[in-house]
């Protein structure tokens, strides 16, 4: 009977112990268990995007679609704060930022990759495209964009999206009347990159490595008397206020991306990536569409703005890009690799050229 009723025992226990474990799924399916533990392991992450263009920009507003896509397509486990104006940092600082992980996220220059990637140089030389099209298709679409964002992998930043500038309304932004190289000596112009100081140098004009956000005040105060710009510039900045004349020079164009910290990124849960992948694919296919909607509605908004905007003729043309390859030569001599990119984007300009 003692023996019987140990054994009782143990079957109770044991049976009470199944039953804790059984109660302890909550009775739930494979399917519901599984998903709950997905909805777990996914943890919301917010990032901060820096970028020091007003909210009016055409860029911007591809920024805030990107940003909207991609927390839609997280399912509320992204949230992204942009930060415009360079109310977090000016544009150079972005890099070193995100690289060193004071921000999530921000807007990178195609003229600030070459501090930092020297084969970016080759995008960014003086007079090797001719329009937006050929930007987008040959240049964002190119091999050299694959080698300039595994560059910048290595450095702690993934590239998600290239977004083209409109280069048909680069120009250089002046206090007085510009038609020539001639006209510019003596002032002193905002530059970005030593390519510009070079020309700069060739014309006689002074370069000012001022930020872009403080051009305005520059140009009001008598610092400048030119900045390298767009037209689209002049107008969202109200820099047509200081310095009225615009003098068409697509010198180069500019891209934007949209850069994030590449540990930062890697941790993020699949889907998240997913997203943010996904949703900057989405906006760089239209970014096109979207630089050329907005070139129309710029130049419409300058003329009612007041700019006065003055398109050199075919043989002014021949002033300003006159000494090209010298300077290329030059300025890149300890940089090899630059001319030879340079050589391979206009090998693929020549063939795409004649297809068109």
């Amino acid at each position: 009977m003692k023996k019987f009723s140990k054994t009782y025992l143990v079957f109770v226990a044991l049976l009470l112990t199944l039953l804790i474990i059984l109660t302890g799924c909550g009775g739930q399916t494979a399917e519901d268990n599984s998903s709950a533990g997905k909805e777990a392991a996914v943890q919301k992450a917010v990032i901060r995007f820096s970028h020091a263009l007003p909210e009016q920009h055409y860029i911007s507003y591809q920024f805030k679609e990107w940003a909207d896509l991609a927390m839609q397509k997280a399912n509320g486990t992204l949230e992204i704060q942009i930060y415009p104006s360079a109310q977090l940092y000016k544009d150079p600082d972005v890099y070193e930022a995100i690289m060193t992980g004071g921000i999530e996220s921000g807007h990178l220059y195609s003229y600030i990759n070459t501090r930092y990637v020297p084969e970016a140089n080759a995008m960014m030389t003086w007079y090797l495209w001719d329009t937006t099209q050929e930007v987008y298709d040959v240049g964002v679409k190119g091999p050299l964009r694959a080698k300039i964002d595994a560059e910048f992998e290595k450095k702690g930043i993934k590239q998600l999206a290239w977004l083209p500038w409109h280069i048909e309304d680069f120009a250089f932004l002046t206090t007085k009347e510009v038609k020539v190289p001639a006209d510019m000596k003596g002032l002193t112009v905002r530059a970005t990159m030593p390519e510009d100081a070079a020309w700069y140098q060739k014309w006689g004009v002074n370069p000012s490595y001022i930020s872009g956000s403080e051009q305005y005040m520059a140009l009001q105060r008598g610092v400048l008397q030119g900045t390298l710009a767009t037209v689209a510039t002049s107008v969202e900045r109200k820099l047509y206020e200081v310095a009225p004349y615009a003098v068409l020079v697509p010198f180069y164009d500019q891209i934007s991306s949209i850069g994030i910290n590449k540990n930062f990124f890697d941790k993020l849960a699949p889907e998240q990536q997913k997203a943010l992948v996904d949703a900057a694919k989405e906006v760089e296919a239209k970014s096109m569409a979207a630089a050329m909607k907005d070139y129309e509605e710029i130049m419409k908004r300058a003329q009612e703005a007041g700019v006065k905007v003055y398109k050199p003729t075919p043989e002014e043309m021949k002033l300003w890009q006159a000494g090209k390859d010298e300077i290329r030569q030059q300025l890149y001599k300890d940089q090899p690799q630059v001319l030879e990119e340079v050589k391979k984007l206009e090998e693929q300009l020549a063939a795409y050229r004649q297809k068109k």
